[in-house]
């Protein structure tokens, strides 16, 4: 596969105060290139799955690398390659620590692993051009589809078809942060989803809800306001499509005792007046369809994804360091990890999606987006979006559950944090549960 290395390097805003020489220079020791013996397993186990799907991170590019240490301001360039410009950004201009860990693979469930191996090579992709509402793959069953992703439109795939089990929820906060002032507004959040209503590979039925899969419902999502009081009850419910159509739902306001219905995750929205675009969700909530996606190279870089987070509403103290400027600073553990850098650009003008373009660092394992710049139409780095994960409860049966994700607005200074307090998975929910009926009941 032939990439272009000088494309990995992510150019940053003037004023960061980064060395753009030495952070190229020595990015460029570490970007990892495909090479032709590159092939997907034939057999596909757990112990195995880092070189049968991706590959592993180059642990020799940094021999002064400690697990344990904490890298600030003052250390982070010893281990420079393993650092984004924009998280070498906010070490020194937000004062971000990270707490350094040893690398610890990831493997999805025994169900997934099974999948990927029963459905390997069937899945293509189809091209589609600039429009946004043909169907991009053709074959894909269940699993991963592309093991040894060759280009970017392959690792945006596999990102969409990444391992989240089949369905789960969690209760989440929603704070709203200056660099100045400190947390200045709270919520508190509840969000249950069926994230494979389709090509299921853990939880009966399998390989798909026959009430969903009728009428092509590939993902169905309900989250609605717990607190504080005068928005409690607020809900929303959508469907995502087999087919790029536009997400669509109901919204359910508990002050007018009325259910709206409603298109969901336009590009350009923001979440609930957050620094978080609904199509940041999780690195990215679009269809893969609706971007051109161009794979830069393969890094091995620091990310949160065994993050050791303490979970719980009573726990946000211990997570961010809000004493201090900026006030939205956590505290975790990052690894070196392996990544492909893809580069998103939107199919749709720029006055429907402020972003003109993204870059995301998919990790090669699980294919989560553990970090991801986005760029103005300047081409100014414009916010940086993390996501953290701690260790899965097992992995043989349950994906990693997201303990945290941060957006934070560098040119604007303030941030939107989302700490997870409680989370589950593979539990078995009902359809019936993201109905309109349903909505309704949880809105009261």
């Amino acid at each position: 596969m032939n990439v272009d290395r000088t494309s990995s390097i992510v150019h940053r805003r003037p004023g960061i105060g980064v060395s753009g020489f030495v952070i190229a220079a020595l990015s460029f020791l570490v970007v990892q290139h495909a090479t032709a013996d590159e092939k997907p397993a034939s057999d596909f186990t757990a112990e195995n799955w880092t070189n049968a799907v991706g590959f592993a991170p180059d642990l020799k590019a940094v021999p002064e690398y400690k697990a344990g240490e904490t890298i600030d301001s003052r250390t982070w360039q010893k281990i420079a390659p393993w650092i984004p410009d924009s998280i070498a950004g906010l070490i020194e201009k937000f004062g971000l620590k990270l707490r350094t860990a040893a690398y610890r693979p990831i493997h999805p469930s025994r169900g997934y692993i099974r999948a990927t191996a029963a459905n390997l090579g069937k899945a293509r992709i189809v091209k589609t051009g600039k429009s946004i509402r043909k169907k991009g793959i053709d074959g894909y069953l269940a699993g991963l589809p592309f093991p040894h992703p060759q280009n970017g439109d392959e690792v945006a795939w596999d990102y969409n078809f990444n391992y989240l089990g089949d369905d789960g929820g969690l209760r989440f906060g929603v704070l709203w942060i200056d660099a100045d002032r400190g947390v200045h507004r709270t919520e508190e959040w509840r969000w249950n989803y069926i994230s494979r209503a389709m090509h299921r590979t853990d939880i009966e039925p399998l390989p798909e809800i026959p009430s969903f899969a009728g009428r092509q419902i590939q993902y169905a999502s309900l989250t609605w306001a717990k607190e504080p009081y005068d928005k409690a009850g607020l809900a929303a419910l959508f469907y995502r499509f087999e087919e790029p159509l536009d997400q669509r739902g109901y919204l359910y306001i508990p002050r007018m005792r009325r259910t709206l219905k409603l298109t969901f995750g336009a590009k350009g929205v923001p979440w609930n007046k957050t620094d978080m675009l609904y199509e940041d969700v999780r690195g990215y909530a679009g269809y893969p369809e609706w971007s051109y996606w161009k794979l830069l190279g393969k890094r091995t870089i620091m990310a949160p994804m065994h993050a050791r987070i303490p979970l719980g509403a009573d726990k946000t103290a211990l997570t961010f360091d809000f004493d201090n400027a900026p006030h939205w600073n956590p505290f975790m553990d990052w690894e070196p990890r392996p990544v492909y850098v893809l580069e998103e650009r939107s199919k749709e003008p720029f006055w429907t999606c402020p972003y003109k373009r993204t870059v995301m660092y998919v990790d090669a394992e699980t294919f989560y987006i553990p970090i991801k710049e986005a760029y103005d139409e300047e081409g100014h780095l414009w916010k940086v979006a993390i996501n953290a994960y701690n260790d899965s409860p097992d992995m043989d049966t349950d994906p990693p559950p997201i303990a945290l994700t941060v957006v934070i607005d560098i040119q604007r200074t303030q941030a939107t944090a989302f700490p997870t307090y409680d989370v589950f998975s593979n539990a078995g929910l009902e359809g019936s549960r993201f109905t309109e009926t349903y909505l309704r009941r949880e809105g009261k």
